[in-house]
């Protein structure tokens, strides 16, 4: 049994060792379940092959995640954080607010390609047909997307950028765009047109930062 004092000091430790396991279950959890989803898809991706990749009971499993929809809402959040994650990395090497702008689009291009942007792109074709999980993903896009433009704002008013607010359309549009192309190359990644798309958009992304950084 375990000795308390009279104001419960152990029973307190035990509950702080319980939740500190549970935290710790739960981020192996998710991070399992973003992994199941880039190596085998949301389809495939079911609650025994997250518990088995994982190497988690299922009773721990449902203590966490009751349903399959609570797993894989918690692992899109965490590859979506993940992206932005990557994202903040790589300009964090870059001094110039104006090389930053210039970036972008090779920013957001080497992030759509990183394994959790499969993840979040198998989550989001999934949600086509699942109401439910189209839901839940709603509040947690939005939470990212606020995130996102926040960046782009940060990084347009350093640079001197008089039109934020088309900085932060472009921005919207070149991750939109990136995605569909990294789509399509997933099923030929040898694709000439579009590999030309994706030059293409670089050079309207050149064109953009030309006129509003003057």
């Amino acid at each position: 049994m375990t000795k308390t004092d009279d104001n419960g000091a152990g029973s307190q430790a035990g509950r702080k060792r319980r939740t500190r396991k549970g935290e710790e279950t739960r981020r192996l959890l998710v991070t399992s379940a973003v992994e199941c989803l880039t190596e085998q898809g949301y389809a495939a991706t079911s609650v025994e092959s997250v518990m088995a990749k994982a190497g988690v009971s299922r009773g721990s499993m449902l203590n966490q995640f009751p349903t399959r929809l609570d797993l894989m809402s918690a692992a899109s959040e965490a590859a979506m954080r993940a992206m932005i994650a990557d994202t903040r990395a790589r300009f964090e090497g870059v001094d110039s607010p104006a090389t930053k702008m210039r970036r972008l689009c090779d920013m957001f291009w080497q992030t759509q390609n990183i394994p959790e942007a499969a993840a979040v792109t198998e989550v989001l074709l999934a949600a086509r047909w699942d109401a439910d999980l189209a839901k839940r993903l709603r509040h947690i896009a939005v939470e990212i997307e606020v995130e996102i433009d926040a960046d782009v704002q940060r990084i347009a008013q350093a640079a001197g950028i008089k039109d934020v607010e088309a900085c932060i359309v472009h921005a919207r549009m070149l991750i939109l765009s990136l995605r569909g192309i990294t789509l399509e190359l997933m099923f030929d990644p040898q694709r000439d047109v579009i590999h030309s798309a994706l030059a293409e958009l670089r050079a309207m992304h050149a064109a953009f930062c030309d006129r509003v950084l003057g």
